[in-house]
């Protein structure tokens, strides 16, 4: 199921809409909705490189010179991708996580169970990770279809050469057209795999777009719990009483230390000729 339709993902929007959390659950909204679709982009990717898969193993090596080198490149990145997918379902997890304790704790600890959820999210860090590990899969992916595709052409280019030694033998006039066009092999090879390439593409723009809203979620997060902050400053109450800093309550407690701790004069002098 989609994260965005799951009824604990929906209920707990619909916790920060009526809590003054309005754009939280606008973002976490569309950054559910780049999730899902990043899970079935990467489902179409595998997909494809099970057919890619398949071609390869049904081509000679006299068929299709590099095969070799094409094979051990599409179980490379079909192991990245196995291993990105993986880490987006453990991003969507967490997430579910996050939202289910906040709608399960929200009765007894009240927006701050929402906003401690959103910031126990903290999902930035993963996809930006997830972002560096497509950019290496797409600079790898192009770089071997580069190889690929200039081997394809030499052999062309090769057999080509071999055609005119026979014409030159028979009299005939040479083939001199410049336009080397794909065969069988980059047909049913190469055009999958540029596909392929675009699917990574569009995964990798959707990452940034959704690090992009992590970000506008993270800021708004913060404002609201800047604004209940100074809610609670200004009407203290039960739930809404605001907590001293670590800081100030350190300071707090040294100087109630000192006034229970401090020494008589005499005693002063006593300590003194001690030291």
């Amino acid at each position: 199921m989609d994260m965005e339709k799951s009824p604990t993902f929906q209920d707990f929007l619909k916790l920060l809409n009526e809590n003054g959390r309005s754009l939280q659950a606008q973002d976490l909204s569309l950054m559910a909705w780049y999730l899902d679709g990043m899970e079935r982009q990467f489902d179409a990717v595998l997909q494809e490189l099970q057919k890619v898969k398949t071609e390869l193993a049904q081509m000679t090596e006299q068929q299709a010179p590099a095969k070799p080198f094409l094979t051990k490149m599409v179980e490379t990145l079909e192991a990245k991708v196995e291993q990105a997918q993986e880490r987006l379902a453990s991003f969507r997890d967490k997430i579910m996580e996050c939202a289910k304790d906040a709608v399960d704790r929200f009765k007894d600890a009240g927006v701050s169970a929402l906003d401690n959820a959103v910031a126990a999210m903290g999902v930035k860090k993963g996809l930006e990770h997830l972002q560096e590990g497509l950019q290496n899969s797409l600079s790898s992916i192009k770089e071997a279809l580069g190889k690929a595709e200039e081997m394809g052409t030499q052999l062309r280019r090769g057999f080509r050469n071999i055609a005119n030694a026979g014409r030159i033998a028979a009299n005939k006039e040479l083939d001199l057209d410049p336009k080397i066009e794909e065969g069988r092999f980059q047909s049913v090879v190469l055009a999958p795999m540029r596909g392929i390439e675009k699917l990574l593409s569009n995964i990798n723009n959707n990452t940034l777009a959704a690090i992009g809203v992590v970000e506008d979620l993270e800021q708004s997060a913060d404002m609201a719990r800047d604004r209940q902050e100074e809610r609670a400053a200004e009407k203290p109450g039960k739930r809404l009483a605001k907590k001293p800093s670590i800081r100030q309550a350190l300071q707090k407690n040294q100087v109630e230390i000192a006034a229970k701790t401090a020494p008589a004069p005499d005693k002063d002098r006593k300590q003194e000729a001690v030291l």
